[in-house]
Formats: structure tokens, sequence, C-alpha cells
């Protein structure tokens, strides 16, 4: 699954696929952006290491 961008109510945020945490981050900082980014693509290596294979 790819990390997805996308926004809600509270703001934008990275996400690894369509159910998993919601990483926000601020709007115009490129630093924060790139920290939601990690953790979310950090949250897909986990999943598949734990047996995710879809």
């Amino acid at each position: 699954m790819p990390v997805r961008r996308s926004k809600d109510s509270k703001g934008p945020y990275y996400r690894w696929g369509d159910s998993g945490k919601k990483y926000h981050y601020e709007p115009g900082n490129a630093k924060s952006r790139e920290q939601a980014r990690s953790k979310a693509e950090k949250q897909g290596r986990a999943a598949r290491a734990a047996g995710y294979e879809g």
C-alpha cells in the first residue's frame, strides 16, 4: 500500500494505505511534512514486518 496524502477537518496529513493512523503536519512547513511522511512510511514497514501482505 502506498503512503497517501490528504486532509480532513484537522488539516493535511499522510497515512499509510486507507486505514492507517493519520500523521498530521503543519501546512507550509517542509520539515513537519517530511516528518509526517516518514512516520507513515515507518508504519508501512512495521506492518509488512509483522506479516501484512496486502
